[in-house]
């Protein structure tokens, strides 16, 4: 189904949420994938990068920070077409709510979930250029490492270090979001370049974390993305 061509039934907003996906693919086989909201309702939500193994029907279970829910997909973006990525889950536990209720009591505009999301969504999903301080730290090592954060998204970040983690470490990082604001995240290492740097994936964000970065890519949604990513997010 195409985002263009579902009917508006509840008051939706805009909220970039990063949430873990988990159930039974099409061939019987256990899931764990990473995915971010869009928008949501008080029962459903839109995704971004959603796992394609997903077909209409399935029941997914869906947690968001602490809270946990399951869903039913509603929708699913073909491959090689502009949905492609997209999906629309309906919950199947209507009395949970497990978004942030601020917003959603009172909603001045409507925001269909079927519709394109606006350039702004997109931005704040995309990696956006930056010059962050940071610090890391491993479970192998001692101390800290200190680096710069080159690009940023809200699930994972570039960061530059001449010799960077092996792939899959666990890491405890510092961002220095501005002069004031110092943001502890956990993440792991999904690509490696020697001499250059590492792509990491934010693990297990707080909400506050997320309103953190909601707040700096806001800031930076100014300048241009970057035309290629070096490392999912």
């Amino acid at each position: 189904m195409s985002r263009s061509s579902g009917s508006r039934t509840e008051k939706r907003i805009e909220a970039v949420y990063p949430i873990r996906l988990w159930g039974m693919d099409a061939n019987g086989k256990p899931f764990i994938e990473a995915a971010t909201t869009l928008n949501v309702s008080r029962t459903g939500a839109l995704l971004k990068n959603a796992p394609q193994k997903i077909s209409v029907g399935d029941i997914v279970g869906l947690r968001a920070g602490d809270q946990k829910c399951r869903f039913q997909v509603i929708w699913v973006g073909r491959e090689g077409t502009l949905d492609a990525g997209y999906m629309g889950l309906k919950s199947v536990e209507q009395a949970k709510r497990i978004w942030d209720p601020k917003g959603l009591d009172d909603v001045a505009d409507d925001i269909d979930t079927y519709i394109r999301p606006p350039q702004r969504e997109n931005r704040l999903l995309t990696r956006l250029k930056c010059a962050l301080s940071a610090e890391v730290g491993s479970d192998v090592s001692a101390g800290r490492a200190r680096a710069f954060v080159t690009d940023i998204s809200i699930g994972g970040c570039y960061i530059s270090m001449h010799s960077p983690c092996a792939l899959e470490s666990k890491l405890t990082i510092a961002l220095w979001l501005d002069e004031r604001t110092k943001m502890w995240v956990d993440g792991i290492v999904i690509s490696q370049h020697q001499g250059l740097g590492m792509g990491i994936k934010f693990l297990n964000l707080s909400q506050k974390n997320v309103e953190e970065l909601n707040r700096v890519l806001e800031d930076l949604a100014q300048a241009e993305p970057l035309s290629s990513e070096r490392a999912d997010s």
